[in-house]
């Protein structure tokens, strides 16, 4: 694939920083999401901020998790921010 190499250099690149963010990181993944479904274990596992964090994972989602359920979405968002003032 033209482009490939380039595009792999600026992904390393990307998570060389990524993996030095220490702020708190939520993840939230639908668990039918075809595109990235067990995606969020590179997250989970590379932030350092993600560690001890009560990610969640919401059943029916989809690939647009904000607009298919936006009210278990939301209420993850809000959860992460009280339990990390």
């Amino acid at each position: 694939l033209p482009g490939a190499a380039e595009e792999r250099a600026k992904n390393d690149a990307a998570w060389a920083v990524l993996e030095k963010f220490e702020k708190p990181v939520l993840t939230a993944f639908a668990d039918d999401d075809p595109v990235t479904k067990g995606g969020e274990a590179a997250f989970q596992t590379r932030f350092p901020g993600a560690k001890g964090q009560k990610h969640v994972t919401i059943s029916g989602g989809g690939h647009f998790l904000q607009e298919h359920r936006p009210e278990a979405f939301s209420q993850a968002i809000i959860d992460f921010i009280r339990a990390n003032p």
